[in-house]
């Protein structure tokens, strides 16, 4: 794999689906392989529903939840570790 994108995610519901299609978009259009990880950081919107159904979808999308919020540092810290784990 080339590339592991790790995105932390705090009520994004509106980006998520426009986000992940230019990384696949771009990645597929250059030959990138590739997963990305979506990092719900405690979200009350409906992001993490989309990030479930996004990675239903397409197996190289990964999504992690959190249950509360703890900050941009740890969502990236443990997407990190998942990635590398």
């Amino acid at each position: 794999m080339d590339l592991s994108i790790v995105i932390p995610v705090y009520n994004e519901e509106e980006s998520l689906k426009e986000l992940s299609d230019w990384i696949i978009r771009v990645c597929d259009g250059n030959g990138i392989s590739y997963e990305i990880i979506f990092v719900d950081d405690g979200s009350s919107d409906t992001s993490w529903q989309i990030i479930d159904g996004l990675s239903s979808a397409n197996k190289k999308i990964k999504g992690l939840r959190f249950r509360r919020n703890y900050g941009k540092a740890a969502a990236l810290h443990t997407g990190f570790a998942e990635a590398t784990g």
